[in-house]
């Protein structure tokens, strides 16, 4: 959820790092896929949005060094993995906008890489975690079709 989701995406594609990455896997995780809840999963469009009050520059360094950094850190540049991947975002999300999530599933297009997007009307940023609410139950049917 939210970062836990950029680090589940980036987890996922330790396999594509750049060669030399300390980080970079030798083959794919052995992962049945990732359902990401509200991820930070495209960096410069957070950044743009200055989503989490610019938490992105505050881990990456100032724009140079962002620029540097993005390819070992950015979901939306490690692309494709080669894993199933489903994103569910809350389109009233103020936290992380709806469009972080969607910028993230265009670039995974472009990269020949189709990765599902639920987007739940009049859901914000945390009743993806809340197990009363019925977003959880959204998410709970996501993981449970990567299960199989």
């Amino acid at each position: 959820h939210s970062a836990g989701g950029h680090l589940a995406l980036w987890a996922a594609a330790r396999h594509v790092l750049p060669a030399g990455s300390p980080w970079r896997l030798p083959q794919p995780p052995p992962l049945r896929g990732v359902v990401a809840l509200a991820p930070i999963a495209d960096l410069v469009r957070a950044v743009e949005l200055d989503v989490c009050g610019g938490a992105i520059l505050q881990l990456l360094g100032d724009e140079e060094e962002f620029k540097q950094r993005r390819e070992s850190a950015d979901p939306a540049v490690l692309l494709p993995t080669g894993i199933a991947t489903a994103v569910v975002q809350g389109r009233t999300d103020l936290t992380v906008p709806h469009t972080v999530s969607e910028a993230f599933v265009d670039a995974a297009g472009r990269a020949g890489e189709m990765v599902g997007l639920t987007l739940l009307e009049e859901v914000g940023h945390f009743p993806l975690i809340d197990p009363a609410a019925d977003a959880c139950a959204v998410v709970a049917e996501e993981i449970a079709q990567l299960a199989w």
